[in-house]
C-alpha cells in the first residue's frame, strides 16, 4: 500500500477501510481501565455497557496510551504514513507513535512517516484526517502534504460542553477546584483545547440551553466563517443537532457532521458531553 493514515482511538470519525483511494486507514486503540478490568477502545467496544460499568464502579478508573509496537504494526503496511494522535499534553500516544517511527525507520529507512500532534481530541482529529485524505487525493508530494497539514492543524479549534468533569479531575486533566462545579445544581461547563493542547475552562452556565447558545457565540467569535464543523456526542444527539442548527442559522451552506464519541472520548466527556471541532479562517 502506498499511503496510510493511522489514528489513535481518540479520533471520533466514521470511516471504512475499503482502500478506494489507495489509502489504508487504521485506528490504534487506547486502553480504558475500570478497577482490574481493561477495555480495548476498538470498534468492538460496547460504549454504552462500558459507560454503565464505569458509572457504577466506585474505585479508580483510567486510560492508557497505545504501545509503540501497536503503532509499529500499522506503520509497516504502507510506503508513506501519516499518523494523527490525541494531544501530547494529555496522553503518551504521541510519544509512542514517535518511538514506533524511529523503530520502523531503523528497519525500513526508505519509508516516510509523519506524526501529527493534533493538540486536540475527538472530531478535531477527524477534521485533520479529512484534510489528509484530500491532500493525498490531490497527488501532492509527501513533503508538501507535511507542510500543508502542519498549517491546517493550526486552523482546527476544539470546544467542549460537559455536564460532569469527574474523570478529567480524577486523572489530573483539569484542576479540581476549577472543575468542581460541573454537575452541581445543573451547571454545565464549556471549555476548549488551547493552542498548546491543554484543556482550558472558559465558562459555566445554568439552564437548559444557555451553555449551547453561548458556545455558538464563542465559535463565531473565534474566526469561524462557515468552514467544516463536526460535533461528537456522548448519548446527546439532540443537543448535537441543536448546535449544528444554530450554526446553520448563521451559515446555511456548510459541511457538517455529527458522530458519536468512541470509548476514550466518552470516558472523558461523560454522559451528555459534546465535543465540537471547526475550521477557522487564518
Amino acid at each position: 500500500m502506498k499511503y496510510a493514515i493511522v489514528v489513535d482511538s481518540s479520533c471520533d470519525m466514521n470511516f471504512t477501510n475499503n482502500n478506494e483511494d489507495n489509502i489504508y486507514m487504521a485506528r490504534v486503540p487506547l486502553k480504558l481501565r475500570v478497577g482490574d478490568v481493561e477495555y480495548v477502545d476498538d470498534t468492538d467496544l460496547d460504549v454504552a455497557s462500558f459507560m454503565k460499568e464505569m458509572k457504577e464502579f466506585q474505585g479508580a478508573t483510567g486510560s492508557a496510551a497505545p504501545s509503540p509496537q501497536e503503532w509499529y504494526n500499522e506503520f509497516e503496511k504502507a510506503d508513506m504514513t501519516f499518523a494523527v494522535t490525541i494531544t501530547s499534553r494529555l496522553s503518551g500516544s504521541y510519544s509512542s507513535a514517535v518511538a514506533a517511527k524511529d523503530m520502523i525507520l531503523e528497519k525500513y529507512p526508505e519509508k516516510k512517516i509523519h506524526i501529527v500532534d493534533s493538540k486536540a481530541a475527538g472530531p478535531g482529529l477527524a477534521l485533520i484526517v479529512k484534510k489528509l485524505q484530500q491532500l493525498i487525493q490531490e497527488d501532492k508530494s509527501f513533503e508538501k502534504i507535511v507542510n500543508e497539514i502542519t498549517e491546517y492543524t493550526k486552523k482546527v479549534k476544539v470546544f467542549f460542553i460537559l455536564e460532569s468533569m469527574d474523570n478529567l479531575i480524577k486523572n489530573g486533566r483539569v484542576n479540581a477546584l476549577a472543575g468542581k462545579l460541573a454537575g452541581i445544581l445543573g451547571i454545565k461547563i464549556m471549555g476548549k483545547a488551547s493552542d498548546a493542547g491543554t484543556i482550558e475552562l472558559v465558562r459555566k452556565a445554568r439552564g437548559k440551553d444557555t451553555i449551547y447558545k453561548k458556545t455558538v457565540e464563542d465559535i463565531l467569535n473565534n474566526k469561524y466563517k462557515g468552514g467544516k464543523i463536526m460535533v461528537s456526542h456522548c448519548f446527546n444527539k439532540e443537543k448535537a443537532n441543536m448546535m449544528i442548527d444554530m450554526i446553520k442559522e448563521k451559515f446555511s451552506d456548510i459541511e457538517s457532521e455529527i458522530v458519536t464519541t468512541g470509548g476514550l472520548c466518552s470516558y472523558y466527556a461523560e454522559e451528555k458531553g459534546l465535543i465540537i471541532a471547526f475550521e477557522t479562517e487564518n
